[in-house]
């Protein structure tokens, strides 16, 4: 019987929670709870909540699946920025191709939809159903509400920005979104219109934001949302419909109480959410990794696997040269591939030493690093406070603010480059932000969609792309291409009656 996609899925967690599979949770493993006893009490709620964190990360169909890191993947891989040094495995090859989200058929939008729809639904039957709970009070009720209207603005940004042409600040934005969906229920609906689908977004991010305010510390593991994420949540869908002056104050109010890593710490491996200045983030399990796949079997320079051994990934050649000498930054990345000390690469668990057989290469990273080569787990970052100086200090320069955007942006810079001296001629301060943001957020799922946002081209000429990968070597796509959307996937359109090929994008 064909269903409505976001919802061909509602039960999963509910059910999940009523098996006997430690992995749907984020927490230890506690008594079982099923579905009808959801809502007997504030535990079971908090358990379902935990539950919803799980679904973000963990592997759905097969290994190029595992969550939203995945699609952090994928955002990086269609950029110029993370530039492969062969062709590797076939997993994301067609993400990086540009070709995988531009079928209907293909696996990658079928997955991206299903995923934030799922994580939607689950949050809403939460939602639709906290009230029930005996007893409860707006202490325990605020925090959880908060959070999942959070998460639910944050999945519904992420599906608008995939599935809908940009939002344009200029125009009316009557351009197709995608479904908005408030409620649990399995009742399908259209798709909404851009500006509304952002309104949306904008209630649930005001609402969360009061709901969290004053909600219990989170303690050293950063998993769950809480009102600095919110606000980052926030500052990031301003930064996205070019409300500068929005994107600037809830950035700076999402900042504050971080405090920027050391030098030291910035070259730790990014698997290690215990970091001053990581605000959201995975904290994933050995236990929870599945047989193959994982965001560090993919993105780390020394887990010992099929993907990163013959394919480490390497910066793009032209942003390196960009790296001042004196920015720790530029540590990340290989500048002499006889260098074993500094840059080991893939390491041989069974002897603690360099794999011989791994291919090396000029610019290679070790910015993810796991603390076990043996295990692909680690800790996965989906904020920083980095980004959040970033974007306030591009949001006051997008207004004309140059001042008020150099001195946003030193603190950062001068942390991560003790040489650094702000430019005497401010009037290019804007693109050299949108560089740092580039060199600071390399590999951590952003370049696709900054590039989306700002309306700017995709080219890879000269990044130092291996010719083994055929024209995407070279690739360009032009702002305004279609491709800049992903397709609708043809499941949905089959099931849902208010989606058919005439709301397909071009």
């Amino acid at each position: 019987m064909k269903r409505y996609i976001p919802y061909l899925i509602l039960t999963f967690l509910f059910l999940g929670l009523g098996s006997c599979k430690k992995s749907y949770l984020d927490t230890e493993p506690s008594d079982q709870i099923s579905s009808g006893k959801l809502f007997d009490n504030i535990t079971n709620v908090r358990v379902a909540l935990n539950g919803v964190y799980r679904l973000m990360y963990m592997q759905y169909s097969d290994q190029e699946q595992d969550g939203h890191p995945a699609i952090m993947i994928v955002m990086d891989f269609m950029g110029e920025d993370v530039v492969h040094t062969a062709a590797g495995t076939s997993y994301f090859r067609g993400a990086y191709k540009w070709t995988d989200h531009y079928s209907e058929t293909n696996d990658l939008p079928y997955f991206s939809y299903r995923l934030y729809y799922r994580i939607i639904s689950n949050v809403n039957r939460i939602l639709d159903g906290i009230d029930t709970v005996p007893g409860i009070t707006a202490e325990q009720k605020n925090p959880i509400v908060g959070e999942c209207l959070a998460i639910r603005a944050w999945a519904h940004h992420m599906l608008v920005q995939l599935f809908a042409i940009r939002y344009d600040k200029g125009g009316v934005n009557v351009q197709l979104g995608v479904p908005i969906m408030v409620t649990y229920s399995e009742a399908p609906q259209p798709r909404a219109p851009v500006e509304l689908v952002y309104a949306q977004i904008n209630k649930d991010l005001d609402d969360a934001i009061v709901l969290l305010n004053g909600a219990p510390a989170r303690g050293i593991y950063r998993t769950h949302v809480d009102k600095s994420v919110a606000q980052g949540f926030k500052a990031r869908v301003a930064l996205t419909q070019q409300n500068w002056p929005v994107a600037a104050a809830y950035a700076l109010q999402a900042l504050s109480g971080y405090q920027l890593m050391s030098n030291n710490a910035y070259l730790d491996g990014f698997s290690d959410m215990k970091n001053t200045e990581w605000m959201w983030g995975a904290h994933q399990l050995p236990e929870q990794l599945p047989a193959y796949g994982s965001f560090f079997a993919y993105m780390s320079s020394n887990f010992n696997s099929a993907h990163t051994r013959p394919n480490p990934k390497k910066i793009n050649q032209l942003l390196y040269g960009m790296i001042s000498d004196t920015d720790i930054r530029k540590k990340l990345f290989c500048n002499n591939v006889n260098d074993y000390i500094n840059f080991p690469g893939v390491i041989n668990a069974g002897t603690g030493s360099s794999e011989p057989s791994q291919v090396r290469a000029l610019y290679m990273q070790k910015k993810f690093v796991v603390a076990d080569p043996a295990v692909s787990a680690g800790d996965i970052p989906f904020m920083r406070a980095a980004e959040m100086y970033l974007i306030a200090a591009e949001a006051k320069a997008q207004q004309g603010l140059t001042q008020e955007a150099a001195d946003i942006l030193k603190p950062l810079a001068v942390n991560r480059d003790p040489a650094y001296e702000t430019p005497q001629d401010l009037s290019l301060i804007k693109d050299f932000i949108l560089q740092q943001r580039r060199i600071e957020l390399w590999g951590e799922g952003f370049r696709f969609l900054d590039l989306k946002r700002l309306n700017s081209t995709m080219y890879r000429e000269g990044t130092g792309t291996t010719s083994t990968l055929g024209t995407t070597a070279s690739m360009t796509v032009p702002l305004g291409d279609n491709r800049w959307q992903f397709k609708i996937p043809r499941r949905e359109m089959q099931a849902n009656p208010f989606i058919g090929s005439s709301q397909q994008n071009p």
